[in-house]
């Protein structure tokens, strides 16, 4: 009966991030920078979520994993904020042309909040009709994760930034509306490679399970990160209930969930 009474809740807007259908889950591009074509090969795929990592550098964010793999010409807005606003002026104000779908850039700071995230905001604050949902509707959502600032600080930047949430931190009403999803370390909870369902604990599972369910009863997606990858583990958490698939084969990924039934 719970389940039922939240896919309801779900369908009448507090998971408006999540699409309202039983089986649908949403596609993250771990480290997406990563990939043999950065932010396009994901974007092609349609995928709701995209990741990069930044580095503060002398009034420059850089992307990259660790420091030894920064290069000058990787930056943020290089990769993904220059790229994005193109993207929205082609298609006439949305991320892709023929469809109404929406998606996230979870820039994860790699260096202290402050001057970090201040540098991104000043990347994205001249273009609210790509980067701010109150201006259009389907503007990319900007979120924070890594060193993200305290709940009590949320306040202190523009309402166009959202934040990474944890299910073990307490968040006013307030402080929970700027939380655009939970994320999770995997292994926190489970040792589970992925290779067999069978093999997944049930006592593992129940603490993974416990997870979603204090996510979703926050009315928040929730993704795992460091979790299995690959058809065994995508299904498994899938049908348990997990929103945001993390995952570094976008392609196939994206269509293993397409085509599940």
């Amino acid at each position: 009966m719970k389940y039922l009474l939240l896919f309801a809740l779900i369908c009448n807007g507090y998971l408006s991030d999540v699409y309202c259908q039983e089986t649908k889950r949403l596609v993250h591009s771990h480290n997406d920078y990563e990939q043999r074509v950065p932010f396009f090969q994901a974007y092609a795929q349609e995928v709701y979520s995209i990741e990069a990592d930044v580095y503060y550098s002398d009034g420059v964010l850089l992307v990259g994993h660790d420091k030894k793999d920064l290069r000058a010409e990787r930056t943020l807005q290089a990769m993904y904020i220059t790229p994005i606003i193109n993207l929205f002026k082609q298609n006439g104000g949305k991320a892709w042309l023929k469809s109404d779908k929406t998606f996230q850039l979870l820039i994860d700071l790699k260096t202290s909040t402050e001057p970090t995230l201040s540098a991104v905001v000043n990347l994205v604050k001249d273009y609210p009709e790509v980067f701010d949902p109150r201006t259009n509707a389907n503007a990319v959502k900007i979120v924070i994760t890594g060193d993200v600032p305290s709940p009590a600080n949320f306040e202190k930047y523009p309402e166009y930034i959202f934040f990474d949430g944890k299910t073990d931190t307490e968040y006013t009403p307030q402080q929970l509306q700027r939380v655009a999803l939970m994320s999770m370390p995997f292994f926190k909870y489970s040792q589970w490679k992925g290779k067999d369902r069978d093999v997944f604990e049930d006592e593992e599972k129940a603490k993974v399970q416990a997870e979603i369910d204090k996510a979703h009863a926050l009315g928040k997606p929730i993704r795992f990160w460091a979790s299995p990858d690959g058809v065994v583990a995508w299904s498994a958490l899938s049908e348990m209930g997990v929103d945001i698939i993390n995952t570094d084969h976008i392609e196939v990924c994206a269509a293993f969930l397409r085509g599940r039934k």
